[in-house]
């Protein structure tokens, strides 16, 4: 019988909100029309989908009550399609697409802060259109005030 209790040394929620902070500095500091960029987001959208995972077992809980946050059902949904390619499920309903926008100015000649340099986006069903690494900060700030108080 199985003895797997969490994975490696990662055992409870504050471990995987270290691992999802790395995977946002990772995320941040990739040139973002990369592949490194695509990489980092698929991991911190997989992880952040299953911190609720591990607040149910932490805390029993229902598993709703963790999942139901404004980014909530579009974490699932991005993460549910990196995970099996596409998204089958009806109650995905949040997200359209993910793409690179190419931006108008190349990213190691212009600032991107200040130029529009190509960037990760999330088309969703709405008609709007958020940075990947927009929606990444408004998550990890979620789960480090949920975790970290």
């Amino acid at each position: 019988m199985s003895r797997l209790n969490g994975f490696f040394t990662l055992r409870t929620p504050a471990d995987l909100l270290e691992k999802l902070e790395v995977d946002f500095n990772r995320l941040k500091a990739a040139s973002q029309d990369s592949k490194e960029a695509q990489y980092a987001a698929l991991d911190f959208f997989v992880c952040a989908e299953h911190i609720p995972d591990w607040m149910k077992h932490n805390n029993g809980d229902s598993l709703s009550a963790y999942r139901t946050y404004p980014e909530g059902p579009i974490v699932s949904h991005i993460a549910n399609g990196a995970k099996h390619f596409r998204v089958d499920d009806p109650r995905h309903t949040t997200v359209k697409d993910t793409l690179i926008d190419p931006g108008a100015f190349q990213e190691n000649a212009f600032q991107p802060e200040a130029f529009h340099t190509a960037h990760l986006v999330v088309e969703l069903e709405s008609g709007g259109v958020e940075s990947a690494i927009d929606l990444a900060s408004r998550v990890l700030e979620y789960w480090r005030t949920q975790l970290r108080g």
